[in-house]
């Protein structure tokens, strides 16, 4: 029996696909509660399942404030609430499971980032918490921060961080302010006073991409999921979880190799390969 390689448009005959499944968008619990992690519905807000406790091997709690996966491995990051410590975290999205990973170091009370975004290539930055809502990169094996550069603006409200695929640092560093930084001088300049679903004094917590679309989580007495445009527009989609303080979204992974049966004029077709039936 002899195997020929074909070009598969040129057949003309149906295939059979296996689709590719959505991204599934993750939250994390702080604002001065304790440390919980939810799957969310990225279309309606609401709570899809409790994964459970955001808690290490001896039990102990973070809460955690910033989300973030790695685009490279799929590895969910976190970085705690202020009464949680001052550390990058890598969380078990199955479980919850907390590993401390080393201090952001970058000092005084609430010294940890308010929000974590990706890059493409895998590089992490975060939002400080104190001292001025400041661009970091950080070390993803020791959890040190280093500025990027002053932003300008002088405290943080909010601190969310949305990186998008091209490469643009969003930002919501007080509760009246959405622009971007800029990722080579950390510098901070504001687009518009995004609308507030959550409440007048509801700042955005947190941002993520899923995609070219930019989410954010505005943190009131009920948290409401919303979107953005790159004007600072923005959608209400509609309440979340109670101190729903960071989000992120887990991309789908595609296949090792999609696999397509083509059957017609006798002809069987698997994986790029063309086995003729005998008659």
């Amino acid at each position: 029996m002899k195997t020929y390689r074909v070009i598969l448009c040129a057949l003309g005959i149906s295939a059979i696909v296996i689709p590719a499944h959505a991204s599934t968008l993750y939250g994390s619990t702080s604002a001065g509660g304790p440390g919980e992690l939810w799957i969310l519905d990225a279309s309606t807000g609401a709570a899809v399942q409790d994964v459970g406790p955001l808690n290490d091997s001896s039990a102990h709690n973070y809460a955690v404030t910033g989300l973030a996966f790695n685009p490279l491995d799929g590895v969910l990051y976190g970085s705690t609430g202020g009464t949680s410590g001052h550390s990058l975290l890598t969380i078990n999205p199955a479980s919850g499971a907390v590993t401390v990973i080393g201090s952001f170091n970058v000092g005084g009370v609430g010294g940890t980032m308010s929000d974590l975004s990706f890059d493409s290539s895998g590089h992490l930055f975060g939002i400080s918490a104190s001292g001025g809502a400041n661009l970091y990169s950080i070390d993803l094996g020791t959890g040190q921060a280093t500025e990027v550069g002053a932003s300008g603006v002088s405290f943080t409200a909010g601190g969310g961080l949305g990186i998008s695929p091209e490469g643009t640092f969003f930002g919501t560093p007080t509760t009246s302010q959405f622009g971007t930084f800029d990722p080579i001088t950390g510098t901070y300049s504001n687009i518009t006073n995004p609308a507030k679903p959550a409440g007048s004094s509801a700042s955005y917590a947190s941002l993520a991409f899923d995609g070219d679309t930019l989410y954010g989580m505005n943190l009131g007495t009920t948290p409401h999921l919303v979107t953005f445009d790159s004007l600072g527009n923005v959608t209400d989609i509609g309440p979340s979880v109670p101190k729903i303080d960071g989000i992120a979204f887990l991309e789908p992974v595609p296949e090792p190799t999609t696999m397509a049966i083509f059957l017609g004029a006798g002809v069987m077709v698997l994986a790029g390969s063309v086995r003729r039936r005998k008659q």
